[in-house]
């Protein structure tokens, strides 16, 4: 499963390196969020994934975008703040966390895909480990301020 995520995301151009290149991956499902953004609406998808499987678990995004800005100027940008939380919990407590600002990419970029750098930790142990997470957003000149919306954790592994 790993070697096809590996190949998917070389295919794209994104390296995938360190101890994601060689565990194992288990994702949840995809979120797919459509935001009113000035111009086109901007289309947001992203996925929490867990690599695991060696002492190194890793707990990671994987995101995509359509109708994205080509402006990070007041009143041309889409977001304020567009940002993908993820947390790598064991039984439910965190362990490692990671957080990816996409905010000037999504701004700058009509369409892309793109892997928030993963979050890990060393651990022999085994059982309950996953990846939760959620997005911050504050879309341009909307005067509703940040928002959260909550994502679908990856499966829970075993090893």
């Amino acid at each position: 499963m790993a070697s096809a995520l590996v190949t998917a995301l070389a295919a794209t151009g994104l390296a995938v390196t360190g101890p994601a290149a060689w565990a194992d991956t288990a994702c949840g499902e995809q979120r797919d969020i459509t935001f009113d953004t000035p111009g086109f609406n901007t289309v947001f998808r992203v996925r929490l994934c867990i690599y695991h499987g060696s002492p190194a678990r890793g707990a990671y995004a994987g995101v995509s975008w359509d109708h994205g800005g080509d402006d990070t100027r007041d009143g041309h940008r889409k977001f304020d703040l567009l940002a993908v939380h993820f947390d790598l919990r064991r039984y439910g407590h965190s362990q490692a966390s990671g957080a990816c600002d996409l905010t000037r990419r999504v701004n700058t970029d009509d369409s892309a895909l793109f892997t928030c750098e993963a979050a890990y930790r060393e651990s022999s142990r085994t059982g309950g480990w996953s990846t939760t997470g959620y997005v911050v957003y504050n879309v341009d000149r909307d005067g509703e301020g940040d928002k959260r919306i909550d994502l679908t954790a990856s499966p829970v592994v075993e090893n």
